[in-house]
């Protein structure tokens, strides 16, 4: 049973939304955001140049009373009217970044204004992209582009279909508003995460529940995934929803360096300002008569562990995870195909670069929104510590 969590829970005395997805009753993704906090990512707004950065061929651009930074931006722009997505929010003393590449993300597809044409995800296959583009064949894109997610491999056509019609007709709508909008006008605000998050996903849930009576209106409208969709109701109940999943046991243990497996070993997780290290040790598992096949075994089952606390925890950048030395080259030819299967698991861009001969495996994953540790609160110190 896949279960998906849109809750509310409490960490170090401050109040967070959380929305997490449970395969029998074990978290496998999860993501947080500070009950008073609204992020301004995925949204499109007008504003102005306010200042240049030459040396970078960067702008502040002042869009109501904030400034985002823009790092390419065009010597052709009108810079007295300007429409971007805000791709970052403010982090620490960094203000928040925008593009002028515009586009807006469905479950199955993205529409934007450049590059125009046809183009696919790299995770979908030969016969998937037949399939999709013989579907396109006459598709009126209304001049935009169209890159098409992994997630239409699995899509029916009458769905695929009429959720791109929808971001098609919704994007060129809020382009022609752009033309008469005046500065700090928000065109277009994304869905609250725990809805985005929905499309995000590879693996639909079985069951969505709740017990937010703000959110539960907007988890209607995703009915159409074929979930089991339920409020669970907070009167008379033993334990709440995060208490009945284990979450707030889950955040106090992914805020630790150390992630227990259940053979006895453990990983090590340090994020430091270059790249995060994972390191795998055979802790209280003993070496058996044959170390070796000992060995290949806690490090196929660190294998999935790491993914798992890359994912809660959002790590991202390079990623090194020293894994105990096989001697065997099969057994080192086995883990990195088993990596590059779990790395798929990934709404994010997860990709394995290589084993070296002492066990270090290099990992590089997409740079999203902020880790978990940043989401909590945490110091810098303790953010490093993963």
């Amino acid at each position: 049973m896949r279960d998906y969590l849109v809750t509310e829970t409490v960490f170090q005395g401050r109040r967070f939304m959380a929305a997490a997805f449970y395969e029998g009753m074990r978290l496998m993704n999860l993501r947080v955001r500070p009950r008073e906090e609204e992020s301004c990512v995925g949204q499109i707004r007008t504003g102005f140049v306010a200042d240049r950065v030459g040396n970078i061929g960067g702008v502040f651009v002042q869009s109501g009373r904030e400034k985002f930074f823009i790092s390419s931006f065009p010597k052709d722009a009108d810079p007295g009217h300007i429409v971007f997505l805000v791709t970052r929010d403010a982090l620490g003393n960094k203000s928040p970044t925008g593009t002028l590449a515009l586009e807006l993300a469905g479950r199955y597809a993205v529409v934007r204004q450049k590059p125009r044409g046809l183009s696919f995800s790299g995770r979908l296959s030969g016969e998937e992209k037949r399939i999709l583009r013989k579907w396109l064949e006459g598709f009126d894109a209304r001049g935009l582009g169209i890159l098409v997610r992994t997630n239409a491999g699995r899509a029916e056509k009458k769905v695929f279909l009429e959720e791109l019609a929808g971001l098609a007709a919704r994007f060129s709508g809020i382009l022609e508003e752009a033309g008469t909008a005046g500065n700090g006008k928000i065109l277009y605000r994304p869905d609250p995460f725990y809805v985005e998050e929905l499309d995000r996903t590879r693996e639909l849930p079985d069951r969505i529940l709740t017990d937010l009576p703000d959110a539960f209106p907007l988890l209607v409208q995703k009915k159409q995934l074929s979930a089991e969709l339920c409020f669970y109701g907070r009167e008379n109940r033993a334990l709440t929803l995060p208490e009945l999943y284990g979450l707030p046991r889950e955040l106090e243990k992914l805020t630790g360096r150390a992630a227990w497996l259940k053979s006895g070993a453990y990983l090590v997780i340090e994020k430091t300002e270059a790249f995060v290290s994972i390191d795998v040790n055979s802790g209280k598992c003993g070496k058996g008569r044959i170390p070796e096949e000992t060995y290949r075994k806690i490090n196929l089952e660190a294998a999935e562990e790491a993914v798992r606390q890359i994912m809660l925890r959002n790590l991202s950048g390079m990623i090194l995870i020293d894994f105990i030395n096989l001697k065997s080259r099969d057994h080192r030819e086995e883990l990195v195909n088993v990596m590059k299967k779990l790395v798929r698991r990934d709404p994010l861009r997860m990709d394995v670069i290589d084993l070296t001969p002492l066990g270090i495996m290099e990992i590089v994953r997409q740079k999203g929104e902020k880790s978990l540790a940043e989401r909590l609160g945490l110091s810098d110190q303790e953010a490093r510590r993963g």
